[in-house]
Parts: structure tokens; C-alpha cells; sequence
């Protein structure tokens, strides 16, 4: 019974939330189809438009999916069902994070194929792609994280404030290192020590935010 109820509260979250998965999707594939036209500035601006919606998911998606059910008084409902809490911290961590790795996974499996289907763009920037992809999740994990933990609508808006100045600063360093930019050029995939560092770092700074999510999430005891 309690699994059901996990299971039909994660499927609700995910259906409440199909415009925004299908609006990202449809963000990312139309910033990929200006990149298309060629030119610099149609490419530049298809970079950025492919970038900006998954941040803007990022941000919207904690709102909507957290904060939103404490303004809206439903909590009580919530925890009025049958499942424990650790239960109910993991129904809303696998919907949360699940909503945005949906048109995540998808942007990044397009854009990757997109590159690798054009010869005209140096297959080397698939590397880069997928590392600039997992620093927009590190940013969307931490404004989930900072919702779920603390309800907080104000706290929530600081760890976005956070995150968006991030990008432009993180993505900066990366394109100085020597080793990433001379990679970017290859006409082959080059995955370097530098590439797999950084790579390996977000991934680990995911797990970190899951699971700490997790932990403080669960030790909660009002939700009221």
C-alpha cells in the first residue's frame, strides 16, 4: 500500500509538471535548429537559448514542485497519507530531480548527436557540452536541495542567485584551461585528465547534494 502511494505521488508530480518538461524539450530543440542555420551569431545565440532553458527549469522547477505545496496548505494532505516520512523525502527527490533530468537527459543526448552528425563542428566540444550540461544539474541540485530542506521561498531565491552568477564565471575557466580549449578544436572527441576531472567533481557533487538532501530531509519531523 505505502509503495503505491510513493509511486502515485511521484507519477503525480511528473504529470503536473509535463508542460514544463515538454517546454524545456522544445526550447533546447529549437535553440539546436537556429545553430542549424550557421553563422556566428545564430550559433552564438542557439548556444545560449540551449543553455538558458535548462536553467530556467532549474530554477522554476523547485518553486513549483516544493515551495509551491507549502504555500498552497497541500503538506498536510501529503502527510496524512500512508508512508512514512523517509518515504514521502524520497517520493519528492526522485520527482523533483526526475521532472528535470527527463529534458536534461534528453537535451544532452540531442545536442550530442547533433554534433556528431555535422562535420563542420569540431566533435572535440562534446566533451566540453556535456561537462557545461552537468554544472546547469549541479545548479538545479542545490536550488532543489535548498527548497526541499528548507521550504524557504526567500532561502531558495538566494541558492538561485548563487547558482546563475555561477555559470557565466564556471564556464569562463573552463574555456581558459589550455588543455580544454585545445581540445574543443579536435576533430575527434578528446576526453582529457582535465575533462574527467571536472566531469568526475559534478558527478560527485551531485551524489553529495542527493544525499545530503536526503538526510536532513528525512530528520524533519513538522512539515506543517
Amino acid at each position: 500500500m505505502k509503495g503505491s502511494v510513493v509511486w502515485t505521488l511521484i507519477l503525480s508530480d511528473l504529470h503536473r509538471h509535463r508542460t514544463f518538461i515538454l517546454f524545456s524539450i522544445l526550447s533546447g530543440g529549437l535553440a539546436l535548429v537556429l545553430i542549424q542555420v550557421g553563422g556566428e551569431l545564430p550559433s552564438l545565440l542557439g548556444t545560449i537559448w540551449f543553455f538558458t532553458g535548462m536553467i530556467v527549469l532549474g530554477c522554476m522547477l523547485p518553486g513549483s514542485n516544493v515551495i509551491n505545496e507549502r504555500k498552497k496548505q497541500t503538506l498536510p494532505f501529503l502527510m496524512s497519507l500512508p508512508m512514512s516520512i523517509s518515504q514521502f523525502t524520497a517520493a519528492k527527490i526522485v520527482s523533483t530531480f526526475g521532472i528535470f533530468f527527463v529534458p536534461w537527459l534528453t537535451l544532452v543526448i540531442t545536442a550530442v548527436a547533433f554534433i556528431a552528425g555535422h562535420k563542420g563542428i569540431p566533435h572535440g566540444i562534446i566533451p566540453v557540452v556535456i561537462v557545461l550540461s552537468t554544472f546547469v544539474f549541479v545548479g538545479f541540485g542545490l536550488n532543489a536541495g535548498a527548497a526541499l530542506v528548507t521550504e524557504s521561498e526567500g532561502v531558495m531565491v538566494a541558492s538561485m542567485i548563487v547558482t546563475n552568477s555561477s555559470y557565466g564565471f564556471g564556464w569562463y575557466m573552463l574555456a581558459r584551461n589550455p588543455a580544454i580549449g585545445a581540445g574543443m578544436k579536435s576533430p575527434v572527441i578528446v576526453w582529457s585528465k582535465e575533462i574527467l576531472t571536472v566531469l568526475g567533481a559534478e558527478f560527485a557533487v551531485i551524489v553529495l547534494i542527493l544525499g545530503l538532501t536526503f538526510y536532513f530531509q528525512s530528520r524533519k519531523r513538522d512539515f506543517v
